[in-house]
């Protein structure tokens, strides 16, 4: 029986970063660091500070995050960068058009 694996797919806003098979994926979210390993729960989640991907028992992929989303689903996993540009807490403009009396 082959070792179970995750299949992820780390991409940006231009390009694919990493794209391979896993057995353990590390971050951070708002709770805490946290791993992510074949037959996990689907969950999405905002991840930042640093993304780790391992490959028998040995780091292969490595990078420094300010703000990424993670979406883990039947064991694939997407991670997409580069979301630190969208703004979640959206304000309303103060140069918005306000309706005339």
């Amino acid at each position: 029986m082959a070792d179970a694996v995750i299949k992820v797919k780390v991409r940006d806003t231009q390009k694919i970063i990493y794209e391979g098979d896993v057995e353990r994926i590390s971050s951070f979210n708002e709770m805490g660091p946290f791993d992510v390993y074949p037959s996990h729960a689907n969950f999405i989640s905002i991840i930042q500070k640093e993304l780790a991907l391992y490959q028998k028992k040995a780091k292969v992929k490595e990078l420094k995050i300010e703000q990424a989303v993670l979406k883990v689903k039947q064991d694939s996993a997407h991670i997409f960068l580069g979301i630190e540009a969208l703004s979640l807490d959206e304000e309303p403009s103060s140069k918005s058009a306000k309706p005339k009396k």
